[in-house]
C-alpha cells in the first residue's frame, strides 16, 4: 500500500475521525452545527475540522479531554481518603503491590460494553520499616518479581470462588477470586515463593459455595441511558502488568516492574 503523500493531512484525518466520533458520543443529546445552547457550543468547539491547523487541533483535543473532562472517564471511580489524612492514622511495612489486568478484547470490551476487569495481590515486608528499606531492596524485588511474574507475564485465572492465605507474621494476607481450589494454591505459592517464606498448606483457605453469578449480567437503566451491570465475580483471564513498592512516608509508588506499554516513569525493570 502506497504511503499518504501528505503525512500531516493523514494524521489529521484519522485523529479527526476517532476524536469526533467520542465527541458525539459525549454529546449525544446536543445537535452538531449548532451553538445556540452552551453545550451545543461546547460540542462545536470541540469537533476537530478539516481546515483546522495542528494548534487548533491540539486546541480542540485539550478543550474536550481535560477542559470539559472527557479524560476523566478513563480513570474509574475510587472510594478512598487522601493520602495524607490515611497516613495520620495508619502505620504499615512497606508494601508490594502486584497488578493484573484483563487483555482488551474488543467483542467484549467495546461491542459489548464491559469494562477491563483489573486484579490485585499485595503483601507486606514484616522484616523491614520505613527507615531500614533501601534502593538495594527494591532492587533485589524487582528482579525476583521480573523472573517470576513478566517472563512471561503471570496469568490469574480470575473466578466465583474465594481462596485465602493468611501468614500474618510473614505480611500475607491474600484474597484471591478464583475458579477452583488448584488455582488458588498455584497463585499462592507463586507469590509466597518470590520471598524467603516457605508456603504452607495450614495458611490456605478454599471457600466453596452454590451462589450463582451470570456470565452476562445484562442492562439497568441510569439517568435516563440503558447501561451495562457491572460484573460480579467474572470468569475472565487477567495478565500480570506492573509491579509497585508503597513505603510509609514516601508519597509516590516505586515503580519495580512493568510490562511494555505501561506509562509509568522511573521503572526499575521493564519488559
Amino acid at each position: 500500500m502506497v504511503l499518504p503523500a501528505d503525512e500531516w493531512e493523514h494524521l489529521q484525518d484519522q485523529v479527526r475521525r476517532y476524536h469526533n466520533k467520542l465527541v458525539g458520543k459525549y454529546f449525544k443529546n446536543q445537535s452538531p452545527n449548532d451553538i445556540s445552547t452552551p453545550k451545543s457550543s461546547l460540542r462545536h468547539a470541540c469537533t476537530i475540522k478539516d481546515a483546522d491547523t495542528d494548534v487548533m487541533t491540539l486546541m480542540r483535543l485539550w478543550l474536550f479531554e481535560i477542559t470539559v473532562g472527557h479524560a476523566q472517564s478513563l480513570q474509574a471511580p475510587i472510594y478512598g481518603i487522601p493520602v495524607q489524612e490515611f497516613r495520620r492514622v495508619t502505620k504499615f511495612k512497606p508494601q508490594i503491590k502486584l497488578h493484573f489486568k484483563e487483555p482488551y478484547d474488543r467483542a467484549i470490551h467495546e461491542d459489548q460494553g464491559f469494562n477491563q476487569v483489573r486484579g490485585e495481590i499485595t503483601f507486606r515486608l514484616m522484616e523491614k520499616d520505613s527507615d531500614s528499606i533501601s534502593r538495594t531492596d527494591a532492587l533485589s524485588w524487582a528482579s525476583k518479581i521480573k523472573s517470576d511474574f513478566a517472563t512471561p507475564p503471570f496469568e490469574w485465572k480470575k473466578g466465583w470462588f474465594k481462596a485465602t492465605y493468611l501468614d500474618i507474621d510473614h505480611g500475607y494476607d491474600l484474597r484471591l477470586l478464583v475458579p477452583s481450589k488448584s488455582e488458588g494454591e498455584r497463585i499462592a505459592r507463586a507469590v509466597v515463593g518470590m520471598g524467603s517464606d516457605t508456603y504452607s498448606s495450614n495458611n490456605f483457605q478454599f471457600i466453596e459455595h452454590n451462589r450463582s453469578y451470570p456470565a452476562i449480567p445484562g442492562t439497568h437503566r441510569v439517568y435516563g441511558s440503558t447501561v451495562r451491570k457491572a460484573r460480579e465475580r467474572p470468569r475472565v483471564d487477567l495478565k500480570f502488568t506492573h509491579a509497585q513498592m508503597l513505603i510509609d512516608g514516601k508519597m509516590t509508588a516505586i515503580n519495580l516492574v512493568a510490562m511494555a506499554g505501561m506509562r509509568l516513569s522511573q521503572v526499575i525493570e521493564t519488559v
